[in-house]
């Protein structure tokens, strides 16, 4: 999730522009795939055919109405990230050992077992934590005791009928961990995993947009020194696989330029 800021002088002004002139996508969406794939040559998964489509359904023409939708949509942490932090309440950062970051007696009361010394507290809590996860991957966590990883909320999401598209907008601020629970993993790879499940059997990607091309490549090089620690629950195929859906990254004055755009 990006910074607010830049959510309202950069990601919102340029795409409301794209929206408006071209609300199918065609050409710019296609354009944009390939711009971000440049700046990861050889790693990056095929351009799927047909993305240049957007769905009408997902992609409000009013602007007011692309809020929560094409805007800050809110996508749910992936399931089996929040089952492995179940399974490994040690490898957690407890930052609030009295009230466990809880905001209620029943989350503090499960908490407390989870991390306990008690090895049958932990294994109780974690039997709970597992059947609650397995009821309710709808809500897939708002407001339980075992969501420490919270949802998303996409700056802008992009949905055709062969893809969805995040992307993730910046200025000058850094991309920060997911989750303060587990700082080794960044939000970067979060959306993308959260992509993944949200995506269903659409292809999926994420393309992250920045001020200057340096603020992307290291955004670039701090993607590949925390791509391990984002994903401890997989195997290092699995984690090379969805390395490929992060496409790169695209500039806000390159997007401006190619299309002769005029955000407000």
């Amino acid at each position: 999730m990006g910074d607010r800021n830049s959510l309202l002088t950069r990601v919102q002004p340029v795409f409301d522009e794209l929206l408006d002139q071209w609300p199918d996508g065609d050409p710019w969406l296609s354009e944009l795939w390939d711009m971000a794939a440049l700046t990861r040559p050889g790693v990056t998964l095929s351009k799927p055919v047909g993305l240049d489509r957007l769905l009408a359904s997902e992609t409000p023409p009013a602007r007011a109405a692309r809020q929560g939708t094409v805007y800050e949509r809110a996508v749910a942490p992936p399931a089996a990230f929040l089952q492995w932090l179940l399974e490994n309440p040690q490898k957690m950062t407890i930052r609030d050992p009295e009230h466990f970051g809880a905001k209620s007696h029943r989350a503090g009361h499960w908490r407390r077992k989870l991390f306990s010394d008690d090895k049958h507290l932990v294994s109780e809590a974690q039997d709970e934590g597992r059947r609650q996860l397995g009821k309710r991957l709808a809500q897939r966590g708002r407001s339980k005791w075992w969501a420490f990883e919270g949802f998303s909320r996409i700056d802008c999401c992009l949905i055709t009928s062969e893809c969805v598209l995040f992307v993730e907008g910046k200025r000058t601020e850094s991309v920060p961990p997911s989750t303060l629970w587990f700082e080794q993993r960044s939000q970067l790879w979060r959306d993308v995993e959260a992509a993944k499940e949200f995506a269903g059997d659409k292809q999926f990607a994420v393309i992250l947009a920045v001020e200057r091309e340096v603020d992307g490549r290291t955004a670039l090089a701090s993607a590949a020194s925390t791509l391990g620690g984002s994903y401890p629950h997989l195997n290092a195929g699995q984690r090379t696989e969805l390395a490929r859906h992060l496409i790169g990254f695209v500039t806000w004055s390159e997007l401006v330029t190619r299309f002769g755009l005029r955000p407000e």
